[in-house]
């Protein structure tokens, strides 16, 4: 079952991702609008995987770092706690 807005970080050695879960097209754009924004102001791009789950409009966003440019700096992080706060998920799990 999904839930609007609820978050998931993954952390390996050389790699992240934050797992954002949305239950309806409002909430859809505007995490996509979000990710978009914080790219830019950050001159950051991670790989974007969208995955729509099912007919009621819910799906999932996986916002993906690896590599020295994201993992060696703490930019993929200083990016998923912006992404968090414009998103108002003031917590979210770390697996």
């Amino acid at each position: 079952m999904l839930h609007d807005k609820e978050a998931s970080v993954l952390m390996e050695e050389g790699y992240m991702r934050i797992h954002i879960e949305y239950t309806n097209q409002e909430s859809r754009s505007f995490i996509c609008d979000t990710i978009g924004e914080v790219e830019l102001e950050m001159d950051v791009h991670p790989e974007v995987i969208h995955r729509r789950l099912d007919k009621e409009g819910g799906g999932t966003f996986s916002v993906e770092f690896s590599g020295e440019d994201y993992i060696c700096t703490r930019t993929s992080g200083e990016f998923i706690e912006k992404l968090l706060k414009r998103l108002h998920i003031k917590k979210c799990e770390y697996l």
